[in-house]
């Protein structure tokens, strides 16, 4: 046999050999590796028929299919990743930039250093300023319009590392030209009187100053470490100004190395790039403390809504909000809603009564850094000034209105041509909202002008009174009874008993009989099975236990449910009034 030949032939082998390990790797998973970091949208497993062979679907949807899942995928992606930053400093996340010394940067934030990042969401100087003096302009309304109702409403702005840290950015040309949102909101809030906070130039001097034993910013992530407790520190101190009350403390301990978990959270962007290896932080100091809050019985704990982007994370993981706080919500990027105890409870913001909300709080936060402010509040202001303002129905009228006047617009149809139907309506209704929130001044006479709206939303006497009753545990009491009373739900009765108080008529609360022990239980157990529904784990429990012991899905929840609220009386976690 030719020398050639038989290295062909021992190459084919082991070609095939390599296949074939990549093959039981990708079906059996004898290794397991660390998971690749970052958001993926799994891909669907194809389906082969006779109809997407023919229609080539089964072709088009296999391949992305096997990228995902081929064997070893991740060590290969992190092998290559790895050759292209030591060679080339380059990384193929489009949000990671690399600067100098082994310092990562988001791509945002070295955009609005060098003066390009307003290029992004608007087209001139003129168009940014217009967009800046309207959005202050607006978030000055929203304020007043709060304050008529006890609600305070402030601003924070976290630290831009590429102001900090400019020395390690990498070389670019500066575009002096650009409106720097940061700025230009500073000075519009100045002009205002409106309340807020810009930590850039304070992190500035600290940074000069050199005191701190700790680094602001870690040099391989995008925000701040045990920094975050000096500033939630300054936004505390500003709500007791707002209101001329006293909060709980902060009691910081001897400062330690941080733990992996920590630092991990510290180094978020050099995770996002998927290294073999981490790079070097010589300019690190990753040191933090734990924190304790204390308080008297002057203290508020204030309900606390913070509506904003991902550097108050680092906030909530080192400082224990529950204790800090009667109740707090946040509403990332005005989108998710994160509550409940260590903010475990995810809900949507659509799916919130934003009214109720927005009267429930005693300080309302808009929390985000400098660079966001390009992008303003994600609609939030313009929807709570709406929903303060207006009615339901000016709203729908003004919704349909435009929704017509899109129908007949030949570039908007021609835009959604291939929607049928029913798809047709619901892109117009999204359009419509899109307009009036992107500038409620144009769209509803009643908020525009530089004064202060006058005009109420008629339900705000509705949610004020439901308001009252909560704050009342007997009233509340009372009010539990009657949903078992009633079969109906507590909300349904508080909007019966709120109009009972604004229409002088018989309160619920005073008929007799209406707060039996048996019937406030009872209405525990109703609660608690809900609960239960929205948990996939405990629900899944319940189906198993069902079949255990030969009861239906409804007689075991139920059954679950008084469990656990007899268990929390009989443990004092639940009083009966």
């Amino acid at each position: 046999m030719k020398k050639n030949s038989f290295i062909k032939i021992l190459l084919f082998v082991l070609t095939m050999a390599v296949l074939f390990v990549f093959a039981i790797q990708q079906r059996a998973k004898i290794w397991t590796f660390e998971p690749l970091n970052g958001v993926f949208e799994p891909t669907p497993q194809p389906e082969l028929t006779f109809e997407t062979y023919r229609t080539a679907k089964f072709q088009s949807q296999v391949e992305p299919y096997l990228k995902e899942n081929m064997g070893f995928r991740e060590p290969l992606i992190r092998f290559y990743n790895q050759f292209l930053y030591d060679f080339f400093r380059k990384t193929y996340s489009e949000e990671v930039v690399i600067g100098k010394d082994h310092w990562f940067y988001f791509k945002q934030h070295v955009n609005e250093y060098y003066g390009t990042e307003m290029y992004r969401w608007q087209s001139t100087p003129e168009e940014a300023r217009e967009t800046y003096d309207r959005e202050a302009r607006l978030m000055w309304k929203l304020r007043n319009v709060l304050n008529e109702y006890g609600v305070e409403f402030l601003m924070f702005m976290a630290p831009d590392k590429g102001f900090l840290y400019p020395e390690h950015l990498p070389d670019r040309v500066r575009d002096t030209t650009t409106v720097n949102a940061r700025e230009y909101y500073s000075t519009k809030f100045d002009e205002y009187g409106f309340p807020y906070i810009e930590m850039t130039k304070w992190f500035l001097d600290l940074k000069a100053a050199d005191t701190l034993p700790y680094s602001l910013f870690s040099q391989s992530g995008a925000h701040w470490g045990f920094s975050a407790v000096l500033a939630a520190d300054s936004v505390f101190r500003l709500m007791e100004q707002l209101k001329g009350c006293s909060l709980p403390k902060m009691q910081i301990g001897p400062l330690h190395e941080s733990s992996k978990q920590t630092i991990a959270g510290d180094h978020d962007l050099e995770k996002t790039i998927n290294l073999i290896r981490g790079v070097p932080h010589r300019y690190d100091r990753l040191l933090d403390a734990e924190v304790t809050v204390v308080a008297d019985s002057a203290d508020l704990r204030p309900n606390v809504l913070f509506v904003g982007n991902s550097f108050l994370w680092r906030m909530h993981y080192y400082i224990p909000f529950d204790d800090m706080f009667s109740h707090s919500e946040y509403w990332f990027y005005n989108s998710t809603v994160y509550s409940g105890d260590n903010y475990t409870h995810v809900q949507n913001v659509g799916d919130l009564d934003l009214l109720a909300k927005l009267l429930d709080a005693d300080f309302v936060v808009w929390f985000t850094d400098g660079n966001q402010m390009y992008k303003v509040s994600y609609g939030f202001v313009e929807s709570a000034l709406m929903k303060l303002c207006l009615s339901e129905e000016q709203v729908n009228e003004r919704r349909q209105h435009l929704m017509d006047s899109l129908g007949n617009d030949p570039a908007t149809m021609k835009e959604l041509e291939e929607a049928n139907a029913e798809k047709l309506q619901s892109k117009l209704w999204l359009k419509a909202n899109l307009l009036m929130q992107k500038d409620p001044e144009k769209h509803f006479p009643e908020l525009a002008g530089d004064s202060i709206p006058t005009s109420r939303n008629p339900r705000i006497k509705e949610v004020l009174a439901i308001r009252d009753i909560e704050k009342d545990s007997v009233w509340m009491f009372n009010m539990r009874c009657q949903t078992v009373i009633r079969n109906t739900t507590l909300e349904n009765v508080l909007k019966m008993e709120a109009q009972n108080v604004l229409n002088g008529r018989p309160l619920l609360r005073d008929e007799p009989e209406a707060s039996s022990r048996a019937n406030y239980v009872e209405s525990l157990v109703r609660d608690m099975v809900e609960l239960i529904r929205t948990v996939p784990d405990m629900m899944e429990q319940v189906r198993i236990k069902a079949e255990t012991n030969g009861m239906t899905f409804e007689e075991q929840l139920h059954a679950d449910a008084a469990w656990i609220i007899n268990n929390q009386i009989q443990n004092g976690e639940i009083t009966i009034p």
